[in-house]
């Protein structure tokens, strides 16, 4: 795009009206110490395409994302999340069955199902950590009750954690959507849960880095 103005010649004759000879400025402000540039910003047709390219190509190269590696076990029929336990940011859901029913809590996790996954099963070995989670507490209840049952592990929904450009959470904020809106599918988390802040925040803290 060509400017038919000629910004630099009117630029520098601003500059020697506002700063004239014997001004205290004049040293710093003159056409000697100031240099003018130009420069392009992209248009809105190459904005919008950078946005849209890593989306897009996900979405043209679906065969080889499905094909990803997403699953580390060394028997694939012991995964607990359907060969997908290296998925990040995503909400899931246990579901615990036992003779009476089943109950369901939702989590979420930024880094990897398999680390998440490592959490969950410390606090349902060790006591001292069984309140962890109220998976955690529900699991002693049904032990000390010597009752059977059995875990079921599935995704629910896939999100972006904290964006330290956005100052928002999308994960965080998926996660109490299911909590408040879909009750039946988290009916062993409590409303305290909501009022609690975004975790995920703490690494972009200075102390941390």
């Amino acid at each position: 795009m060509r400017v038919k103005t000629n910004l630099g010649k009117k630029f520098l004759r601003i500059v020697c009206e506002c700063f004239p000879r014997g001004h205290a400025l004049r040293p710093i402000f003159n056409r000697n110490t100031l240099k003018l540039s130009y420069s392009c910003m992209p248009n809105a047709k190459s904005t919008i395409d950078a946005h849209n390219k890593r989306p897009l190509k996900q979405t043209n190269s679906g065969e080889s994302i499905s094909n990803a590696n997403l699953c580390n076990c060394r028997k694939k029929e012991d995964c607990p999340l359907e060969n997908q336990c290296l998925t990040r940011g995503i909400v899931y859901q246990a579901i615990v069955t036992t003779e009476q029913g089943s109950e369901c809590y939702v989590g979420l996790t930024d880094t990897d199902f398999k680390s998440r996954f490592a959490n969950h099963k410390r606090s349902f070995r060790n006591e001292v950590h069984s309140n962890q989670t109220e998976l955690s507490k529900h699991v002693w209840k049904l032990k000390k009750a010597k009752a059977d049952y059995t875990i079921k592990w599935k995704i629910l929904d896939r999100a972006q954690s904290y964006s330290n450009a956005t100052k928002r959470c999308k994960l965080c904020t998926v996660e109490k959507f299911y909590i408040i809106c879909k009750q039946e599918l988290a009916t062993l988390n409590k409303r305290t849960e909501l009022a609690s802040t975004c975790r995920h925040a703490n690494k972009f803290l200075l102390k941390n880095t």
